[in-house]
């Protein structure tokens, strides 16, 4: 009995999965990706049309009323897109994200909520549950909140237990503690550049599913990997901190304590350290900044095009060292500074391409398309995947 039990979660997860992926579908499409019978598949539907989460949906059939053609109109399965909504936070500089993922996780809303100073855990922890409660009460999405995802800037272990968040001065956090009083959900907590190469991954199935490298390029530098479906978490779950890549040894001087990181060359303070002569920016004016350094390079602003050269250069030199190790078939650039790579792309390219070692593909350089909301959006999927996917990307382990 415990095995029947099993392998109808199973299947009624690779319907949704399916259906999620690839569209309304026949009960005898799916009968043959399960490889059951037409009857074991009429069961699983039936039950998920109970649950609310499918539904049939009749196909156009123009010469049906015109010949008065008897019998039962034909019918697909398709997702009920309103049949479960996920939540996603991510926490920043001066900034909270939120994004609300539907079943078929569409983006449903998404917003921001800027602050002075730095919120403390339990702040974020209240805010949290604030806009959870806000949510359930809206009748449209009451019953169908099945879970939160929460991304953090910074090193975060597989438990969700904050290690260090030097970017918002937080330090040995048990941050799943202060949540699970708040809220009666379940919440996945995970980095923000994870979440956000998470996000990037299951909302584009089409995307070759080898290998795919993550950079946020934010007030940090952190990164992800995707290897044959599965994020490369390291034996603690906090690999992929890009940002403290060393690059030389006689650099500036890194917030992790050393020289030369890559962080401390193409960060956002790096950046207005640059451009404007110092790195002591408000939140809203780092925020500003590269559109700001853009638009001043497209004028022929000298001091503009030096700091966008500088930066392509060290990306570049970040990015080579990357690739050789990893040999990803595509590379994203999310973050609030990818509006610099986004117009020194075609260089970066070239520069990366020349740089890595011969006869290695060169990988395709890719920008975010959930850029301003990827964490949040990512830190959505992840609940969103626990609880209703067996895709072919897998992430933390549920608490």
């Amino acid at each position: 009995m415990a095995d029947q039990t099993i392998a109808k979660y199973l299947n009624e997860l690779t319907i949704l999965t399916m259906l999620r992926i690839q569209g309304q579908a026949s009960r005898i499409e799916i009968a043959r990706h399960l490889a059951v019978t037409p009857a074991t598949v009429t069961r699983l539907v039936n039950n998920l049309i109970e649950r609310g989460l499918v539904q049939d949906v009749e196909l156009p059939n123009p010469g049906r009323q015109a010949n008065r053609e008897p019998g039962r109109p034909a019918t697909n399965v398709a997702l009920n897109a309103d049949g479960a909504f996920f939540f996603g936070v991510e926490v920043g500089v001066g900034m909270l994200r939120f994004a609300l993922l539907n079943l078929a996780a569409a983006v449903v809303e998404a917003s921001e909520m800027p602050f002075n100073g730095r919120m403390s855990p339990e702040q974020v922890a209240d805010e949290i549950a604030l806009q959870v409660n806000r949510l359930k009460d809206n009748p449209a999405y009451r019953d169908g909140l099945k879970g939160v995802g929460i991304a953090f800037p910074g090193i975060v272990r597989s438990d969700g237990f904050v290690v260090n968040l030097p970017i918002v001065g937080w330090r040995d956090v048990d941050f799943p503690r202060l949540l699970s009083p708040l809220i009666d959900l379940p919440f996945f907590i995970e980095n923000d550049a994870n979440a956000g190469a998470f996000g990037c991954a299951y909302n584009d199935p089409s995307l070759p599913g080898t290998c795919t490298l993550f950079l946020k390029l934010d007030a940090g530098c952190g990164g992800a990997v995707i290897v044959d479906g599965r994020l490369m978490r390291g034996a603690n779950g906090t690999a992929g901190e890009f940002g403290h890549l060393r690059l030389s040894d006689d650099g500036p001087l890194c917030g992790c304590g050393n020289r030369g990181c890559l962080e401390s060359r193409i960060g956002l303070a790096a950046v207005a350290e640059q451009f404007w002569g110092t790195a002591h920016l408000s939140e809203i004016e780092l925020a500003e900044l590269p559109g700001q350094i853009v638009a001043a390079a497209r004028r022929n602003d000298a001091r503009a095009i030096e700091t966008l050269d500088s930066f392509a250069h060290w990306l570049v030199q970040g990015l080579v060292s990357l690739v050789n190790l990893y040999n990803p078939s595509v590379v994203f650039l999310a973050g609030p500074l990818a509006k610099l790579a986004e117009a020194a792309i075609d260089r970066i390219s070239e520069g990366v391409s020349r740089g890595i070692v011969t006869g290695v593909p060169a990988p395709t350089l890719m920008l975010s398309s959930l850029r301003p909301q990827e964490g949040a959006i990512g830190a959505a999927a992840i609940a969103h995947h626990h609880t209703f996917d067996i895709s072919r990307v897998a992430v933390i382990t549920p608490r």
